[in-house]
């Protein structure tokens, strides 16, 4: 077993490093377009912090769709060293449907809300995803406090 130090930890999560993804949207002829991006493995801070791109005064006013902007702007990478997108502001020139596959791309390599994590647990423990409660059995309320 390695000795924990925090740089074995970042380097087995891979943090700066780029995962190779490959993305479909709909082309301007109607047909899917597919190609291939890079997202950057995030530290935690890096993705708690990425909205600070826009420069809002107060990050609790900031949308989803800023969010959503500076995880795609902070992550996706054309090549090393070379982001997808140059400004943030650049994030809008695209359509809605690319920047999803973008986002989406990202979340399978950064897993965001842990989802992924979590769902390969269940699989590797033999728990399936379904209800294990059984159907005869009624739901317990929670007791008032």
């Amino acid at each position: 077993m390695t000795k924990l130090t925090l740089k074995t930890a970042q380097t087995a999560l891979g943090v700066g490093s780029l995962v190779e993804k490959t993305i479909r949207f709909r082309g301007a002829d109607g047909g899917e377009f597919e190609g291939e991006i890079l997202i950057k493995i995030l530290s935690h801070d890096e993705k708690v912090n990425a909205i600070d791109v826009w420069g809002l005064s107060d990050k609790h006013t900031a949308t989803v769709d800023q969010l959503t902007k500076a995880i795609v702007f902070h992550s996706v990478y054309e090549s090393e060293g070379k982001r997808f997108f140059p400004k943030v502001q650049d994030t809008g020139s695209v359509s809605t449907e690319l920047l999803d596959a973008m986002y989406k791309a990202a979340d399978a390599v950064l897993d965001f809300s842990g989802k992924y994590w979590i769902s390969k647990q269940m699989t590797n423990s033999g728990v399936s995803s379904s209800s294990t409660e059984s159907a005869d059995e009624p739901l317990q309320k929670q007791e008032e406090i």
